[in-house]
């Protein structure tokens, strides 16, 4: 044991000599290329200062006997060598990263002299570039004898680090032969000090009877770190929040669901009342009301947007075999706004069918009890019969067509699909209303073709143009193109009729909503017809937009990826 702390301590200061020698030669030769730098950029200088009165060969030979320090060079604009101090006959010199990079100096290899240089450029007033080089080999002889004399002063430091370590190594083991005795007798019961002991064979036995106890301890509290991180990982991952409060109605458990629904600060709140963590009145009763009847209740609750349903149980017994209250928070929003959903269709659905109805029943009523005589007014109340049965009938397609599309259940045999004839033949079916309205229809899309369901864009077209032409003006335009627009396929349609308020813009898409329900109703309209076009939307992946302004128009701009649609 003590050869082998003795050479690990030899290996250690054998490590941070090598260390050390390595970091001071990058010093040292980091500081010599420093001062070489300084050197280049003052020959610079005075070389620049020289070319006032002295041509580029007079300068040379006035710094020929520098010749083995100090390199000389002029470059004209081309990169053309006019003269160099070292060789003739150079090649372009354009490229060379001092001349690209001026004032920046640079060590390389050159090609021409064969050793390692140090370079500066600078353009000069008349467009030639001057550049100065100097060797740097002078510094490798400097680092290698500062190696060497590390190497020797470190041998010397090792030898007298072997013996000093040695030395105190031996001392440091001597207390551990009691350290064992100490561990036995405290195994016993017992106490003892610790005696000066001369041998030290027996370290080996101490270091088992430490591995046997250190196993067991360490054996112990692995195994409950296991349990504990199940329990914690279990409780961290559950879609559920948990919050135990014991005897006297205090927090003792929380999981991270509930700790970011409530913000709740673990470190200075655990232990305490669990009013630091429910500030709700109501729900403060109920857990009262546990305590007191020892009972299991429910609750629910709104946090944040969101609502929860809330299970109070009690419990007579914890981990602590006390009684303790468990709150479970389950989150019902989903749920809760699908029911809100369902029961608000059903008051539109209702309220959009009474009317249709009563003016049928009202009109056959008449009819049936003979009440009208003259044909004309029969002929009137028949045609208001046959015309409030469509209004119901496109009503509950309507309704049957957005539901399909709300679920995804809509089977669509998708095909490739000019949308330009799809515009015609909406544009052709909606002929009668066009007529009407005297409205002037300017169709623009590009040659295109995409792969979708034929009843899923003719549905977005019919839609989209149906409402622009009843919307618009008397003899008013509409104008409806397709184009791709970097990754998507775009359809715009757009009226200069009377607008939507701002107020209503984020609520058209909305099912039954209607800007103006007086004109909707008496142009057939259902309130469906952008919901739908936005849920095939959505089942594509795409976006829609709605700009408007009052009195001066409305545009809708659809945005489909084109690799939902497969553009052609």
């Amino acid at each position: 044991m003590k050869r082998k702390i003795s050479l690990q301590f030899v290996l250690l200061i054998f490590t941070s000599l090598i260390v050390f020698t390595i970091g001071a030669s990058l010093i040292v030769k980091d500081t010599i290329n420093k001062i070489t730098e300084l050197n280049l950029e003052k020959y610079l200088t005075i070389i620049e200062t020289d070319t006032d009165n002295l041509t580029e060969t007079e300068i040379i030979e006035k710094y020929s006997e520098l010749d083995n320090y100090l390199r000389i060079t002029f470059i004209d604009s081309e990169g053309v060598v006019l003269a160099d101090s070292s060789t003739e006959n150079l090649d372009n010199h354009l490229n060379r990263p001092e001349i690209q990079n001026l004032g920046e100096t640079y060590i390389r290899h050159s090609d021409t002299l064969k050793i390692d240089m140090m370079y500066l450029a600078k353009e000069l007033p008349s467009g030639v570039y001057l550049r100065v080089a100097i060797p740097i080999t002078s510094v490798l002889g400097f680092v290698n004898d500062f190696i060497a004399l590390s190497f020797f002063i470190g041998t010397i430091i090792i030898a007298l680090s072997i013996l000093s370590s040695s030395y105190l190594i031996k001392q440091s083991l001597k207390p551990l032969e009691d350290i064992r005795h100490i561990l036995n007798n405290v195994n016993g019961g017992e106490y003892q000090e610790v005696m000066p002991i001369v041998k030290y064979d027996e370290i080996n036995n101490l270091l088992s009877e430490i591995n046997d106890i250190n196993k067991t301890i360490s054996s112990t509290i692995f195994s409950l770190k296991i349990e504990k991180q199940k329990l914690d990982f279990l409780l961290n991952h559950m879609n559920q929040g948990i919050c135990v409060l014991d005897k006297d109605a205090k927090i003792v458990l929380i999981n991270t669901y509930l700790k970011k629904l409530y913000n709740f600060n673990i470190d200075y709140n655990i232990n305490k009342d669990f009013r630091y963590l429910i500030r709700d009145d109501e729900l403060q009763k109920i857990i009262h009301d546990t305590y007191d009847s020892k009972t299991e209740k429910n609750y629910i609750t709104k946090i944040t947007n969101k609502y929860y349903a809330i299970s109070i149980i009690y419990s007579k017994q914890d981990w602590s075999f006390e009684s303790s209250v468990i709150l479970i928070y389950s989150d019902i929003t989903q749920i809760r706004n699908t029911e809100i959903l369902k029961r608000d269709f059903f008051i539109n659905a209702s309220h959009e069918l009474k009317s249709p109805l009563t003016t049928i029943i009202g009109s056959a009523d008449l009819i049936a009890q003979g009440i009208v005589k003259d044909q004309e007014t029969k002929n009137d109340l028949i045609n208001r019969i046959g015309s409030e049965a469509k209004r119901m009938n496109n009503l509950v397609m309507d309704m049957l067509a957005l539901s399909e599309y709300e679920t995804k259940k809509q089977e669509t045999q998708n095909q490739i699909i000019s949308p330009k004839k799809v515009i015609e033949e909406v544009i052709k079916n909606l002929e009668v209303l066009v007529k009407t309205k005297q409205t002037n229809i300017h169709l623009e899309s590009e040659k295109t073709s995409i792969f979708i369901g034929y009843e899923e864009i003719y549905q977005i077209f019919k839609n989209l143009l149906e409402n622009a032409i009843k919307y618009g003006k008397q003899d008013g335009n509409v104008w409806i193109k397709t184009y791709i627009e970097n990754e998507n396929f775009v359809i715009s349609v757009k009226d200069d009729g009377i607008g939507i308020p701002k107020n209503d813009i984020d609520r058209v898409f909305e099912r039954f909503y209607r800007v103006d329900k007086a004109r909707s109703k008496s142009t057939g309209g259902t309130g469906l017809g952008l919901s739908i076009v936005k849920h095939i939307i959505l089942n594509y992946n795409g976006q829609i937009k709605l700009l408007s302004e009052e009195d001066i128009g409305t545009e809708v701009l659809i945005f489909i990826p084109k690799t939902e649609i497969n553009v052609l």
